[in-house]
């Protein structure tokens, strides 16, 4: 019975780790209900998940805030570059879409490989911010070079990330699970595989020495 209640037990990790994720889904979604604050959002939630894989984890609302204020103002204009791109494509679509002859299939392959590559920088460029010292400019490049480089993944992070968006329309009985973990779990399960691809290409500076170091990472 004394193993049971011992705080140590795999059991009270386990749900410790759940109450966690579940307070850090709530932060992410009232985070981001203001829209323009999505990046920052992002940023801190890429934050706290990284940290939990890494068994850095201290206080899930402090360390969320931390980064949503450090990273504030660079996640906020990647963000806006990120509304701006979405939207360029999606009035592409729909331009295509009112076109009188049938669209030629190379445009088609075009316009998806396009895609494929914003997507691939978003899913990276946010926790790369939340873990790295780095330019705007840097930061996108290196979320870039990463989706090109690491395209398996690239393609995982894709679905774990729209998944949630999907079940929710498709599946609205899913809907409360999606509040309690469907950001949060994302999250975490892309930084288990985050967490390689950065010990790669990670200099000695670490998140700790991020407040204090402004070297940049460079691929």
């Amino acid at each position: 019975m004394g193993a049971l209640f011992n705080l140590d037990n795999p059991v009270w990790n386990f749900m410790g780790k759940v109450a966690d994720l579940v307070l850090l889904n709530l932060l992410a979604i009232i985070c981001s209900i203001p829209i323009f604050t999505i990046g920052a959002s992002w940023t801190a939630l890429y934050f706290v998940t990284i940290r939990m894989v890494r068994k850095e984890e201290g206080y899930v609302i402090k360390d969320f805030f931390r980064s949503f204020k450090q990273n504030f103002k660079q996640a906020t204009l990647i963000w806006l570059l990120v509304l701006v791109v979405a939207a360029v494509f999606t009035g592409d679509i729909l331009i295509y879409n009112m076109m009188p002859d049938q669209i030629p299939q190379i445009i088609i392959v075009i316009v998806a490989a396009l895609g494929f590559l914003v997507l691939g920088t978003v899913v990276y460029v946010f926790p790369l911010l939340s873990r790295f010292e780095n330019s705007t400019k840097n930061t996108i490049k290196n979320a870039f070079l990463l989706s090109i480089v690491n395209i398996p993944y690239t393609l995982i992070f894709i679905i774990l990330m729209v998944m949630p968006v999907i079940l929710t329309i498709f599946v609205l009985e899913l809907f409360p699970i999606i509040i309690m973990v469907g950001v949060s779990l994302p999250a975490f399960l892309t930084s288990l595989l985050l967490v390689r691809i950065f010990r790669k290409v990670e200099p000695a500076e670490t998140v700790e020495e991020k407040e204090e170091d402004t070297d940049e990472l460079e691929l």
